[in-house]
C-alpha cells in the first residue's frame, strides 16, 4: 500500500478537489496535511489529518518556522510515497519540507495561471497537474472539476421565467450579494433567483421568486434548473459553467493575484466578464440583459472550449508513488 499525504488549505476551493483525489487513491493510506482544517466546514472530519502549524501571510516567519519544523517530523513519521500540493499558503511549510527531505511532488494547479506557492515549488515537483490548458515542461492534465462520477441530470428549467443562479464560491461574495441584489430591480425580463449568500451571508430581499440560502452541496441540481448565472469565477467554478454548460456573467475576484480575470477570459465568449470596480448594480444589470438576448451563441462558446486530453490525478499520483 502506497502513502500519500494531501498538503491543502482549508477553504473549499482547495479541499472539495483535495478530498475527490483521496476517492480516487482507495488503494493508498492517505493523510490531509493543513492549517485548522477540523475548523473547516468543507473537511471530513473522519479522514485522516494532522494540523500543521501556518502563518496568516508568509511574512510569518515564526509560525513559518514552527511549521515546517512539524512537516518535517510529520514526514519523518509518516514517510509517505508522494506529497501532493493543493495550492494555498497554508501548504508552504510542508511542501518545504518535503523539497528538503527530497520527498516526490506532484502538485494540482486548478487555475488558468500559477499560484504563488505552487509557483516556487514547480521546479522541484515531478508532474504539475492542470485542469486547464497551460502550458509547463512538468504539465499533465486532469479532467474538468467536479471529478466525481455524477448521474446526468435532467434539465429542471422553468419555461415561463428565467432562472438565475448567483453565487460566490465556498465562501460566498458580500459584494455579489448585494450588488446583485440591487441590479435585479432593473431587470426587464419575468425571472426568478437562486441565492447562495455564503456562510453568515447579507439578509436579502426580493419581490420575485427567491431560494436564499448559504451553502448547497449538490450543485448540479442547481445548475440543472439555471438558465445562467452570476458568479465569480475561480478555478472550481470555472471549471463547472463549462461541465454544466452554463452561461454567466462573472465578476473576477479582485484581490487573487489576477488569477480569476485570467480564468475568465479562458472562458471567452461563454460569459460575459465584468471588473468589480465597475461593477454597479446598473451595469451589472445591463451585463445580464446582454446575456440574456444570446443565450445559445454562448452555450455554444462554452461548449466549443478546447481542452486537452486528461488523465485522473489518481492516475498520476499512484504512477509516481511507484516509479522508483
Amino acid at each position: 500500500m502506497r502513502k500519500v499525504l494531501i498538503a491543502t488549505g482549508g477553504t473549499g476551493g482547495h479541499l472539495f478537489p483535495a478530498q475527490q483525489l483521496a476517492e480516487q487513491l482507495l488503494d493508498c493510506e492517505v493523510l490531509f496535511a493543513g492549517h485548522k482544517l477540523h475548523s473547516s466546514p468543507f473537511f471530513n472530519r473522519k479522514a485522516p489529518s494532522c494540523e500543521i502549524t501556518s502563518a496568516s501571510s508568509l511574512r510569518g516567519v515564526w509560525a513559518l518556522l514552527k511549521g515546517t519544523w512539524q512537516s518535517l517530523l510529520l514526514l519523518l513519521r509518516f514517510a509517505p510515497d508522494v506529497v501532493v500540493g493543493f495550492g494555498s499558503f497554508h501548504t508552504f511549510p510542508i511542501l518545504l519540507a518535503a523539497v528538503l527531505l527530497r520527498k516526490k511532488i506532484v502538485l494540482f494547479e486548478p487555475n488558468c495561471t500559477f499560484g504563488k506557492v505552487n509557483r516556487w515549488f514547480a521546479p522541484f515537483a515531478k508532474k504539475v497537474a492542470f485542469q486547464f490548458p497551460v502550458v509547463h515542461k512538468r504539465a499533465v492534465y486532469v479532467p474538468l472539476l467536479p471529478w466525481k462520477q455524477e448521474k446526468k441530470r435532467a434539465s429542471s428549467k422553468d419555461p415561463q421565467r428565467k432562472t438565475i443562479l448567483v453565487f460566490g464560491g465556498s465562501q460566498g461574495a458580500a459584494f455579489i450579494n448585494q450588488t446583485f441584489c440591487e441590479a435585479a430591480k432593473y431587470l426587464s425580463f419575468p425571472f426568478q433567483v437562486i441565492h447562495l449568500t455564503g456562510k453568515g451571508g447579507q439578509e436579502l430581499h426580493y419581490t420575485v421568486p427567491a431560494m436564499i440560502k448559504p451553502f448547497e452541496e449538490d450543485m448540479p441540481s442547481l445548475y440543472a434548473r439555471a438558465d445562467f448565472a452570476v458568479c465569480r469565477c475561480g478555478a472550481g467554478t470555472s471549471a463547472e459553467l463549462i461541465r454544466y454548460n452554463l452561461p454567466a456573467v462573472v465578476i473576477p475576484y479582485p484581490y487573487a493575484h489576477d488569477h480569476q480575470r485570467k480564468n475568465g477570459e479562458f472562458l471567452g465568449q461563454g460569459v460575459r466578464l465584468l471588473h468589480q470596480k465597475d461593477a454597479t448594480p446598473e451595469r451589472l444589470a445591463q451585463e445580464i440583459e446582454a446575456l440574456v438576448a444570446h443565450l445559445p451563441q454562448h452555450r455554444a462558446a462554452l461548449n466549443t472550449l478546447v481542452l486537452p486530453n486528461t488523465v485522473p490525478l489518481g492516475a498520476v499520483v499512484r504512477a509516481i508513488g511507484e516509479h522508483t
